[in-house]
């Protein structure tokens, strides 16, 4: 019998951040090489950044909010949160890009947590305003966003706003994204596959927990979908 492989995050994004700067040379950050292009959102980097930055952060962060960042992927979407809010926690799986963050944008205003990738028991109780999570869900699968799901509202407080991004098969590019490479994560799958999620898998996620769905976009990304919705 074939032993089953887990998933393991962790050290596959660690050697993501290791090998980058080898198959990136013509790039300065990590992540400035996901340009949307591929989910229909953008034609480069810039078109990509305004996009994320004017649709999803800049009409709901405010001032005053304390935000936490789920997966942080380099500090592209974090060097943009902390344009609009108060102050960041960036958590990640992976030491190696939590230190690719730290270089981006530093510490003044931002403080580091490594998560073990099942809880998220290292982060203070009702000390949130908004759980951003963009780029991490299309990696993710949906166990581990039910289980991600089911531990964020204890976190938060006030406005208790969530930016959530993730794959959708459904739609015409992401059933194109799935074909791609379906065959080459049999019997587990590497830890920076793309992950098999629906819209509709993950408004039952929404609703079974008890969030308040504000926005459903299917739009602005089309190969994925954003939810922007509000914390039971």
């Amino acid at each position: 019998m074939t032993e089953n492989k887990s998933i393991d995050y962790e050290k596959d994004w660690n050697d993501y951040a290791k090998n980058w700067s080898n198959l990136h040379q013509d790039k300065k950050y990590i992540g400035d090489e996901w340009i949307g292009k591929e989910a229909g959102a953008a034609q480069c980097l810039d078109e990509y950044v305004q996009l994320i930055e004017n649709k999803f952060i800049a009409p709901y962060i405010k001032p005053n909010h304390q935000i936490l960042e789920i997966g942080i992927g380099g500090g592209r979407t974090a060097e943009i949160l902390l344009k609009y809010g108060a102050r960041l926690t960036c958590a990640d799986i992976a030491t190696e890009m939590l230190e690719a963050t730290k270089q981006r944008i530093g510490k003044e205003r931002v403080n580091y947590i490594k998560l073990d990738g099942l809880t998220l028991d290292n982060i203070e109780k009702a000390s949130i305003d908004i759980c951003f999570c963009y780029d991490t869900m299309v990696h993710l699968e949906p166990r581990d966003i039910f289980n991600y799901l089911t531990r964020i509202p204890s976190l938060l407080k006030g406005d208790k706003l969530c930016i959530f991004h993730h794959t959708n098969i459904l739609s015409k590019l992401g059933w194109k994204r799935f074909l791609k490479d379906w065959d080459k994560h049999l019997l587990g799958r590497h830890g920076t596959a793309f992950s098999v999620m629906t819209d509709s898998i993950m408004e039952q996620f929404l609703t079974y927990l008890g969030y308040k769905i504000l926005v459903k976009d299917i739009e602005s990304v089309p190969r994925d979908c954003v939810w922007i919705c509000q914390a039971p």
